[in-house]
């Protein structure tokens, strides 16, 4: 089975929690393709979009994969299309509908360099040309320029896969993939999760939703109704969505305040979701005495965005800075050293740590992470090795951690992936040491199908 991956902006998290994902369920796979925009992968059994798009935090699409071609040249995908489309082949992309039929194209380039400029209306017009000689009324929904792929919103706000398909095209140089678009992201529910809770704090930082989950799922593998630990847990947002993804979540912070708002943030939550009572615990604690509260709770992992330390409208001064690390260093050696009274070999911490901007693409890290790796953690690699050399656009630091950020944003987000006791996580992924510069395995074995 082929499937293709719509990434996030932060494309190199975005892949890295989809493999995760993959890997916890058990699911074979190999990546075919990757691009900063989307990825290609074979997997060997059937995946579940509609249960798995839910639970990505860094995924915009997910498309099942059809059919692949091989391309001579520089030919333009509505080229090699030219004879695709029939109206049989058509009707197996289309839902049912009854009424006037919608659908929508988007084209993906492998390489960031080629752009494919009105190639979706191209292939808009081929597939409309064959719905209409079989007197179907049909409307094409169409990217807006210069962009040649339609957003989550323009999908759902034009109900394109309940009333037709969205056609996706990926295209390489010397391949192009060809399927359908089965889930999208829902953009409203994360900005609901996010923007409507009673109690938010902008003055301490807010971890979005979306990177919370991809988080929780660096914490794999979990089991459904496992306790998460988020000993920093300020407005409640890691607790939230990891209720939200199956599991049991305890918080604790502090300050009085930070438990007061996680309160409110869940309750709101747990009667907009109609979440069952007895999903969240609440502590008011400092996170170096945590043991003290759990002895009646087993941890199966801490998913955390810890102290950060100030915020800062410009970027600090070195010595500041420097003394920010030497304070955090030694809070944070505190409490991974509190953390090993209870969690069992194995368990995962993954944590958020600062990370100061210091141009568009250089940070100031915490200078080292002995905090964790002398006290019996080891940190995990996001990625396997291999794909960080073959895909060299994607960003993992060389102590094997990867960077959120926004532009407006002084402190960034460090996450590093942290395993209690010995590393004995397995890649599932197949090696594969090809690479080009456009970022395809080209020599990738694969069923051609060339529109016969």
């Amino acid at each position: 089975m082929q499937y293709a991956f719509i990434l996030g902006r932060v494309y190199t998290l975005s892949l890295a929690e989809i493999l995760k994902v993959l890997q916890a369920l058990g699911v074979g796979h190999k990546i075919l393709a990757c691009s900063p925009e989307v990825v290609v992968i074979e997997t060997d059994k059937a995946l579940k979009p509609e249960e798995l798009q839910p639970r990505l935090g860094g995924v915009i699409k997910i498309i099942r994969l059809f059919d692949t071609f091989q391309k001579k040249g520089k030919e333009f995908p509505s080229q090699v299309l030219g004879s695709y489309f029939t109206f049989k082949r058509i009707k197996e992309y289309f839902h049912e509908y009854s009424g006037k039929k919608q659908f929508g194209v988007s084209i993906y380039s492998l390489d960031p360099t080629v752009r494919f400029r009105e190639e979706a209306q191209r292939v808009a017009f081929l597939i409309k040309k064959v719905l209409q000689d079989e007197t179907q009324s049909v409307r094409a929904v169409l990217p807006q320029f210069p962009s040649q792929a339609l957003t989550s919103v323009q999908v759902n706000e034009n109900h394109i896969l309940e009333k037709g398909a969205e056609v996706v095209v990926i295209s390489g140089n010397q391949r192009l993939f060809i399927g359908k678009t089965i889930t999208v992201q829902n953009y409203e529910d994360y900005g609901r999760r996010d923007y409507q809770r009673p109690a938010r704090d902008e003055k301490v930082g807010m971890i979005p939703p979306k990177v919370a989950q991809t988080m929780i799922n660096f914490a794999q593998p979990l089991k459904p109704l496992d306790y998460i630990l988020d000993p920093f847990c300020g407005c409640g947002t890691v607790l939230q969505e990891a209720i939200y993804m199956g599991y049991r979540a305890i918080g604790a912070d502090l300050e009085q305040k930070m438990v007061e708002n996680s309160e409110k943030n869940l309750e709101w939550f747990r009667n907009r979701y109609h979440v069952s009572p007895g999903r969240y615990k609440l502590f008011k604690s400092n996170a170096a005495e945590i043991s003290i509260i759990l002895p009646n709770y087993q941890v199966a992992a801490v998913v955390t965005e810890g102290t950060l330390g100030p915020i800062y409208s410009k970027l600090p001064k070195k010595p500041e800075m420097t003394e920010n690390f030497k304070t955090l260093s030694k809070l944070y050696d505190q409490v991974f050293k509190e953390f090993k009274k209870f969690l069992t070999e194995g368990a995962r911490v993954v944590i958020c740590l600062p990370a100061y901007k210091v141009s568009a693409t250089d940070y100031a890290f915490l200078p080292d992470l002995d905090f964790a790796t002398q006290n019996g953690y080891t940190v995990l690699d996001p990625l396997p090795d291999f794909l960080v050399k073959k895909y060299r656009f994607l960003k993992v630091t060389e102590r094997k951690s990867c960077v959120y950020d926004r532009r407006d944003q002084i402190v960034a987000r460090e996450i590093v992936i942290f395993q209690y006791g010995t590393n004995d996580s397995n890649q599932v992924l197949t090696e594969d040491r090809n690479s080009n510069p456009a970022g395809e395995d080209e020599n990738s074995e694969l069923t051609e199908n060339n529109g016969a």
